[in-house]
């Protein structure tokens, strides 16, 4: 089975802006996303911060917010910079979630 890369996959979880179609812009007003859609990039949750981080297409690291009922603030989903209150956590996570993109696209013999 060959591996496609988040950004090429189409949206399986019915969101009603991204149903069936690509998703390359995550805080794009109204989207519905979940966590396990099939264009979500490989996502840490942050249960203790109340969102979740993951990796862009060109390996930057974002948050969203969490809402009620498993939810999520994609409307307010933002790459994290310098002026972050998790900056500097965020960048030993990027560099694991980097890490374990490597790993994972790493063929098994």
């Amino acid at each position: 089975m060959t591996y496609t890369p988040p950004w090429r996959r189409v949206c399986d979880c019915r969101c009603i802006i991204h149903h069936r179609l690509p998703r390359t812009t995550y805080n794009e007003p109204g989207c519905a996303c979940t966590i396990t859609c099939a264009t979500q990039p490989l996502t840490l949750l942050a249960h203790q911060r109340g969102r979740a981080l993951f990796l862009d297409q060109g390996g930057d690291l974002w948050h969203v917010p969490a809402i009620a009922n498993g939810t999520w603030d994609w409307d307010n989903a933002t790459k994290i910079d310098t002026r972050a209150d998790v900056h500097d956590a965020s960048l030993v996570i990027e560099h694991l979630l980097r890490q374990a993109a490597t790993v994972l696209d790493t063929p098994i013999d």
